[in-house]
């Protein structure tokens, strides 16, 4: 069968090309949800800056998530620190935090497709407002929405944003202890994947920053833990695994085959070079 052919859509780089493209209402939504998301969580108060210190700067980042054939899925905005712009010592600490491996994902999508085990897939709407900030972090107010009288406050910050430092460590902290309170234990090998055991059943989970997959032959089980996790997160349940990663997953159940590509990928790194 022919696939659709994909399209490659043109992002904004900055907040004044979102204003002035074909679709600038899509990316003016994209912007306040954005922002809805960072007051609800109380991502941070606005305060003087102290003496002797320095607020880190940050971006507006644009990108339209697409499906596996370039249709259109999501416009999304992410304001993001620049964490470049953090001292060592100062704004940050440790910054480690493990992602799921290639090798892993493939090993166990495998088992699953040999043992009729259902896969799902999960992402994380916000992310690393989750996690906590153990240090003291003060930003710039974001272009677009710098609150009226209050020019001269800054951002201390009370979650941890995209683009610091120490962010993707602050999350995967925090959802390691969830996920070990709820009885998961971390692979000694890959720190990203997560088994639980309960009589002869077995869950894994696969955690790539945002993204999770989730595989178990008791369907039910899954969706407690689906619903566990979005009590837990603010989580977007997208079903069935079939786009993860940059790569298209088929699968033929009758036959308990599963097929991985990564035609999109292929077509975007020809078109770039």
């Amino acid at each position: 069968m022919e696939r659709a052919t994909i399209a490659f859509l043109e992002e904004p780089q900055n907040i004044e090309e979102t204003l002035t493209c074909e679709n600038s209402m899509e990316w003016e939504c994209a912007m306040q949800e954005e922002y809805d998301s960072l007051m609800a969580n109380n991502t941070w108060t606005l305060v003087p800056l102290p003496v002797g210190r320095k607020p880190v700067s940050y971006k507006w980042m644009f990108k339209i998530k697409q499906g596996a054939n370039g249709e259109v899925e999501r416009y999304k905005a992410r304001l993001v620190a620049r964490g470049f712009t953090q001292t060592y010592g100062v704004d940050y600490n440790e910054t480690f935090a493990p992602i799921v491996k290639f090798t892993s994902i493939c090993c166990i999508l495998a088992l699953a497709a040999l043992e009729d085990m259902e896969i799902h897939q999960m992402d994380v709407k916000i992310t690393f407002f989750n996690g906590k900030l153990k240090e003291e972090i003060y930003m710039e107010q974001p272009q677009g929405f710098v609150h009226q009288g209050g020019e001269h406050l800054v951002c201390k910050l009370q979650k941890s944003l995209y683009g610091l430092k120490q962010f993707p460590r602050a999350w995967n902290q925090k959802l390691d202890a969830f996920l070990k309170s709820i009885e998961f234990m971390k692979n000694e090998v890959n720190f990203n994947v997560y088994v639980a055991q309960v009589g002869d059943v077995k869950f894994f989970i696969m955690v790539y920053v945002d993204d999770f997959i989730l595989v178990c032959k008791d369907q039910k089980k899954l969706l407690q833990i689906n619903e566990e996790l979005s009590q837990k997160f603010e989580m977007k349940d997208l079903g069935e695994l079939h786009f993860f990663l940059g790569m298209e997953v088929e699968r033929n159940r009758d036959e308990r085959l599963l097929h991985i590509n990564q035609i999109k990928y292929f077509k975007e790194i020809l078109k770039r070079f």
